[in-house]
């Protein structure tokens, strides 16, 4: 029963969070959509954002916005606005790797020097943190506390104490440091080229911060895609300016993000750290099955991290959205995606109940890319999380939610002699009316066949298979059962897979389909001629490059909302006010979402729990904005 209870304490260790209720008991949370059409309208300037909102342009807006807008937005009867923690933060990216960075010593020096508590205050308006873990703070493996010492302050006298004794040299003509082999450097601080303010004054505390430790420094505006393009690759950088969020809170990430073998691997490692004391934790943290094991590693790899400064956090803010309440409800509260991430799009609805309507969202940029394996951006995956299955979701309070698998049996060797010794096996019963959208039925053979894909597909560059080394079988016995079998022990087995996208076999198979080599050129949308068959809540319907990207209700969805339904019951739950709208639901089949039985354990139930939402207050997006 070693695994049952590993599954345990993942679920469980989510049970201090709170969402808003914004479906009945009668209709369950995976049922919807109820609206017709979602359309992300491309708005890059934040200003323009604020103004479609407030004339009705947009419903709502995907990006948080600064802080200096909260007053408008706030007396305005027709905006609500959201906010919350952040499962995320803003920080500066160093590269590890380019002279003279790759001192720890310098990037050391630098977090002291910069002045995290002049963010928060005169540039974030007290909505922020100061923070140093690269854990977020609403994680529980946040390690924060632990820290011998803090870079909250600017304390430059130790910035340069620090650069003095490691040899970094002022040159008397030109008043900069030199590199300890005597040659002149300079660095700069690249940020996304948009019009927001924020934007660049966050990368100038950065130069203010550099200045006062005597290195020549400057920002540089530049294209987002273009230069986390560059992060991907490992291309030239020095420091770069960009917002991260955590969609689960898990941290098995700290193994690939900062593993000195990933130093040169494409999508992972962005930073070029390398660290022998660092990967001596990685097999406690990727292996471990108890919970002490896993958190000591985690601890301790974050006090590395903390101490070698890869990455600088700048501020852990408390985020707000704005979004419309005059034609549209059931808005949901989720703590990975906020107000206008797929759940929100799965359950909203008209005010007086009844279907259909188009609901508009201002994204920031355009999507990069349509390839579910290959995207850098948020953007991308704003649209992405509508249209693709998984066999759970992470749900608003980033506990599984069932999305094709109906149960799952977890067992080792102690559980079943069958189970070779050190394996663990996961045993899923599937969904019978799953259906692609190019009609050809979902069966467990697609759900095999989605890792099997991973795993072989890493050969040829796809970051997917990053968590699928261990892989030992997957298979499907019976058209609507899966087993996915691993040859090892772990506390993250479950999480590093059971939230992944499931792809048609019929069109990525090896023989006649997409194939494992051609993984990286399959972006369908951008590209017509590549197929596009998924089978979440929405389908693409359209799209005009740089002006809009439109989503069509999915007639074929497993769990779709019967429009014979002429009324829904809706709880509303906002940071500001509660509104209660209650009509009657018929017709409607209740989904049975009880953990109790699907890991034999019971872990109580989320209705009961209550959210702290706080003025100042991850995994796998370590690419998204």
């Amino acid at each position: 029963m070693s695994m049952l209870a590993i599954v345990v304490i993942i679920l469980s260790s989510y049970s201090s969070v709170h969402i808003a209720n914004a479906w009945s008991d009668s209709d369950p949370i995976q049922r919807g959509p109820y609206v017709d059409e979602i359309i992300f309208k491309v708005i890059a300037n934040q200003d323009q954002r604020i103004l479609a909102l407030q004339s009705g342009e947009i419903e709502m807006d995907n990006s948080f916005f600064d802080p200096v807008h909260f007053a408008t937005l706030a007396a305005d009867p027709e905006i609500s606005i959201h906010h919350g923690i952040r499962n995320g933060y803003g920080h500066l990216t160093i590269n590890c790797a380019k002279y003279p960075l790759n001192i720890s010593g310098l990037r050391r020096a630098f977090a002291f020097a910069f002045d995290k508590t002049r963010v928060t205050e005169e540039i974030m308006d007290g909505f922020s943190i100061e923070h140093d873990s690269l854990v977020p703070l609403p994680n529980g493996w946040c390690a924060e506390d632990q820290f011998d010492w803090h870079y909250y302050t600017a304390q430059p006298e130790i910035g340069n104490q620090i650069l003095d004794d490691l040899n970094f040299t002022i040159d008397e003509g030109t008043g900069f440091r030199l590199a300890p082999d005597g040659t002149p450097f300079n660095i700069t601080i690249e940020y996304a080229a948009c019009s927001c303010e924020l934007a660049g004054a966050l990368p100038q505390v950065g130069v203010d911060a550099l200045h006062s430790l005597h290195i020549n420094a400057r920002t540089r505006a530049a294209d987002f895609n273009e230069y986390i393009s560059r992060l991907d690759s490992h291309g030239d950088y020095d420091m770069v300016w960009y917002a991260v969020n955590f969609y689960d809170n898990d941290v098995d990430w700290l193994a690939h993000e900062y593993w000195s073998e990933y130093v040169d691997v494409e999508y992972e490692n962005p930073t070029n750290f390398a660290n022998e004391t660092y990967d001596s934790w990685r097999d406690a943290l990727l292996y471990g099955t108890t919970y002490e094991e896993v958190y000591e590693a985690a601890s301790e790899m974050q006090k590395i991290l903390q101490y070698n400064v890869p990455r600088l956090v700048v501020f852990e803010n408390t985020y707000m959205q704005g979004y419309r309440n005059d034609q549209f409800t059931g808005h949901v509260e989720d703590l990975g995606r906020y107000i206008s991430g797929p759940w929100t799009l799965r359950k909203i609805h008209k005010l007086d109940g009844t279907f259909g309507g188009t609901v508009t969202i201002a994204i920031a940029e355009e999507p990069d890319s349509f390839n579910i394996y290959d995207t850098d951006s948020s953007y991308s995956e704003a649209l992405l999380a509508n249209l693709w299955p998984s066999l759970y979701q992470y749900g608003p309070d980033l506990t599984p939610v069932s999305d094709l698998a109906k149960n799952v049996l977890t067992e080792t060797h102690s559980d079943n002699p069958a189970v070779p010794d050190g394996h663990t096996r996961f045993t899923f019963d599937i969904i019978q009316n799953a259906t692609w959208s190019d009609g050809t039925p979902l069966t467990a053979e697609d759900v095999a066949f989605s890792l099997t894909y991973a795993y072989e597909s890493e050969r040829y560059g796809n970051p997917a298979g990053a968590d699928m080394w261990d892989l030992a079988a997957a298979y499907a016995p019976t058209p609507y059962t899966a087993i996915i079998e691993f040859n090892t022990e772990s506390y993250w087995h479950f999480s590093n897979f059971a939230f992944d996208y499931i792809i048609p076999e019929h069109i990525f198979n090896d023989e006649n389909g997409i194939g494992y080599e051609g993984w990286f050129d399959w972006n369908p949308v951008y590209d017509p001629e590549q197929p596009n068959v998924n089978c979440g809540p929405y389908i693409f319907s359209d799209y005009e490059a740089g002006e809009f990207y439109k989503l069509e209700r999915n007639p074929l969805f497993h769990y779709i909302a019967s429009s014979s339904v002429a009324t829904i019951v809706t709880t509303t739950t906002a940071t500001t006010a509660t509104t209660t709208t209650t009509t009657t639901a018929t017709n409607q089949t209740p989904l049975e979402m009880n953990w109790s039985q699907v890991f034999s354990v019971s872990i109580g139930s989320v209705s009961g729990i209550v959210m702290l939402y706080c003025v100042v207050s991850i995994i796998q997006t370590r690419r998204n904005q």
